[in-house]
């Protein structure tokens, strides 16, 4: 059964924009900490290499929070300047997802058990997603 009220008024920017939050989140909680504990003379190259990515990850989700604003913000855009926005909001929205594989490597040189408990999950989470989507767009087909 569908639920009712201000869950039906959450727009797919809203969920996105809630999404990449938690990320950005995790992400500059993983650079702020993890960096502080590196040993200026001789750092772990694992955590270097997982930070560089969260790291080169942030000017996408910056760039995602900026034209998601916009597009919600702006009603004045015509149709190929929000198809071109669109498009861009993927690509950030791809590198961000990306960034995962940062946290992936971090949880990994921490304990090989963690690192590949998060893979795993993660794995599973994007198959029961992509499930989940095609069942729901199949509903959706035979409901027209």
């Amino acid at each position: 059964m569908a639920s009712s009220g201000a869950a039906e008024t959450t727009s797919p920017y809203d969920k996105a924009w809630t999404i990449h939050a938690s990320i950005i989140g995790l992400n500059m909680g993983n650079i702020l900490f993890r960096g502080l504990e590196l040993d200026q003379d001789n750092p772990d190259m694992v955590v270097v290499t997982g930070l560089t990515i969260l790291a080169a990850a942030l000017p996408f989700q910056a760039i995602f929070f900026l034209i998601n604003s916009y597009i919600r913000e702006f009603d004045g855009t015509n149709e190929l300047e929000y198809v071109m926005l669109e498009r861009l909001l993927i690509i950030c929205q791809v590198i961000s997802y990306s960034s995962l594989i940062g946290i992936a490597i971090l949880m990994t040189n921490t304990h090989y058990y963690m690192g590949t408990a998060f893979i795993v999950s993660a794995i599973l989470a994007v198959l029961f997603l992509r499930t989940a989507s095609n069942q729901a767009d199949s509903l959706s087909r035979m409901s027209r």
